[in-house]
């Protein structure tokens, strides 16, 4: 794809009857042949529109701050149910009462989203068959990315996040391990493969290699030791965890895998400072020749290193890495959401890791928005 192509349009302002879940605006991701280094940032949404609105979102957007949310509709011009969710988004009653308004107005489709998820945050189990949907488009998948990545800090990530994980490789157990992950390596062995494949189809994205890792661990960890790869957990392997539980897992893991993503979430926080500080060095002194300098020129592409250089100074202008790691974290979960083919998975696996409240939200307030809304749409 050219690096140079115009971007796709801005995502609007839903209208008041759709779910709440503020659609922000993306950019179309960038990506070249080459596989490692070479894909950009700020990714694409696509609009869905109950109402013509009267303005787009991202009028007033920079890189480097997300628009900010517009303020409510004055409370006379907006249903109760609304404000009610927004005070409460982790009470179950403020889902159903939506839930009622929307079949008021004939909405089956949100009415049931908002059934779906009163029952997940109560922690009944509600069956999920294997997803049967065509595999995300190349902006359905963007639009995964959490507004939080859509920065000129992310944008510099995205192109140079390979080089950053590259400088500073995987280390210890997670280097040595070098089983690979077969069918016979366990019992819960052809379940684990079956979800990766399954969530690599959904999400449209290749399968990496996958190796046993040393101990127990979480059912997946992305890393990049010579090269990005998957480390199976082996609890994962001896006790089979709820099929759509390991897709969540299995989504996660695979869009970790994004050059931005495997930069915020495998490289320590004193790491990615540290890489950003050498690539700073690097990209400043053409006539460096230290091996840091040929291994970043070799990993990213002439245009990629091009745009590198124009992206650094802002780009690492008030870099926060603690709430860049907070994105990669809830566009992670969007996509083990969309793998998985149901809120209740996911609202249980996040409890399960007794994360803070604030993780839950995030992926409450996407799983009632329009987007997850269009992505739930069965193949036909």
């Amino acid at each position: 794809m050219d690096l140079d192509a115009a971007s796709v349009p801005e995502t609007r302002v839903i209208s008041w009857e759709a779910p709440p879940g503020r659609m922000d605006p993306v950019r179309r991701v960038l990506r070249n042949s080459r596989p490692e280094g070479t894909s950009a940032g700020p990714a694409p949404g696509r609009s869905f529109i109950s109402k013509p609105p009267a303005q787009p979102v991202g009028a007033a957007e920079t890189r480097e701050n997300p628009i900010i949310p517009e303020p409510a509709p004055p409370a006379d011009t907006e249903p109760e149910v609304f404000r009610q969710l927004r005070e409460r988004p982790l009470d179950p009653v403020s889902y159903a009462n939506l839930a009622d308004f929307f079949d008021t107005r004939g909405d089956a489709p949100r009415a049931a989203l908002m059934r779906e998820i009163v029952e997940a945050l109560a922690g009944r189990e509600v069956p999920v068959s294997r997803l049967q949907r065509p595999p995300l488009t190349a902006d359905e998948r963007a639009g995964l990315r959490h507004p939080g990545l859509r920065t000129t800090s992310g944008e510099l990530l995205a192109y140079a996040g390979i080089a950053l994980c590259r400088l500073f490789p995987a280390q210890g157990r997670a280097a040595d391990a070098s089983e690979p992950l077969r069918a016979v390596a366990g019992p819960g062995a052809p379940a684990v493969l079956d979800a990766l494949h399954t969530s690599a189809r959904v999400l449209a994205v290749n399968l990496p290699e996958l190796v046993l890792a040393e101990d127990d661990g979480p059912p997946f960890t992305a890393v990049h030791t010579d090269k990005p790869r998957l480390l199976v957990g082996r609890a994962a392997i001896h006790q089979p965890l709820p099929a759509a539980e390991l897709r969540f897992h299995a989504g996660r893991a695979l869009v970790s895998l994004s050059p931005d993503l495997l930069a915020l979430r495998a490289l320590k926080g004193a790491q990615l400072l540290r890489a950003l500080a050498l690539l700073s060095t690097v990209l400043k002194n053409p006539k460096d020749s230290s091996s840091d300098a040929r291994l970043v020129r070799e990993t990213l592409s002439p245009r990629a290193l091009e745009r590198t250089l124009e992206l650094l100074d802002s780009g690492t202008r008030d870099f926060n890495a603690s709430a860049l790691a907070d994105a990669a974290r809830d566009s992670a979960n969007r996509a083990g959401l969309v793998a998985c083919g149901g809120v209740g998975p996911a609202v249980t696996v996040i409890r399960s890791r007794r994360s803070n409240d604030s993780e839950l939200v995030e992926l409450l307030r996407f799983a009632a928005s329009e987007r997850y809304l269009a992505l739930r749409v069965p193949a036909r």
